[in-house]
């Protein structure tokens, strides 16, 4: 699945290739992404619309920042594969 992000106006971001949202504060939006996770900062910032069958989020508010964390997420799958180790 490709991946992209468009800003209008500082006010509303779009991505797609969103798997699913993590967070949604007034503050930050946390959601993983095919490309990694993804971190939106702004204020007032509240999801628009989520679509997960085609993977499209829009975020509306003020837009300050976002960028990919580049950290490695730990997945349940890990912790119970290690269980049955």
């Amino acid at each position: 699945m490709n991946s992209s992000i468009t800003l209008n106006d500082r006010e509303s971001l779009t991505v797609t290739g969103v798997n699913s949202v993590d967070m949604i504060t007034d503050g930050e939006v946390c959601v993983f992404t095919e490309k990694g996770d993804l971190v939106i900062k702004g204020s007032r910032l509240e999801a628009e619309k989520f679509d997960p069958s085609s993977g499209i989020l829009r975020v509306n508010g003020h837009i300050d920042s976002f960028c990919y964390k580049t950290e490695k997420r730990h997945l349940p799958d890990n912790i119970i594969a290690k269980l049955f180790r």
